[in-house]
């Protein structure tokens, strides 16, 4: 075996190396406490907030099964009507996939679950674009089925 390759094997197993494998950057980061956010608003039944990380921009939409909701006005009124707070139920986002489109967007993808104090479940994927505006990342477009 090579040196080289003990060194890795070594670096790997036992000693802390400048190595790593699963680095993420910044703005991923910054992007995954946004679901983590959304995640605890979502849960605080906290619809304000939730709504809170959309970007506060007329062209943020979410898209919907009979339409789209265009702006966070909008965003927060269909919230309110479909799902007051005893239909919230509690919610987990998993397995978020980031793919950097430019410095300003990613496009994201993950599963939701939400659970409710019944046992009923719902799930599903969800899509949607990240924007970076005014150095903060929001949710620019959304959507769940």
């Amino acid at each position: 075996m090579k040196l080289k390759n003990i060194w890795y094997l070594l670096c790997f197993f036992f000693f802390p190396c400048p190595i790593s494998f699963s680095q993420i950057n910044k703005d991923e980061a910054a992007i995954l406490k946004v679901f983590q956010e959304e995640e605890r608003t979502w849960n605080e039944h906290d619809l304000e907030g939730y709504v809170a990380l959309y970007a506060p921009l007329d062209s943020t939409r979410m898209i919907l099964s009979k339409g789209v909701a265009a702006g966070k006005e909008n965003i927060l009124a269909f919230y309110k009507k479909y799902w007051p707070p005893e239909k919230m139920g509690n919610l987990k986002l998993t397995n978020e996939s980031l793919e950097r489109i430019s410095k300003k967007y990613y496009y994201v993808t993950g599963y939701f679950q939400v659970s409710y104090p019944d046992g009923k479940m719902t799930h599903g994927r969800y899509s949607g674009l990240m924007k970076k505006w005014k150095g903060k990342w929001y949710i620019y477009t959304d959507h769940s089925g």
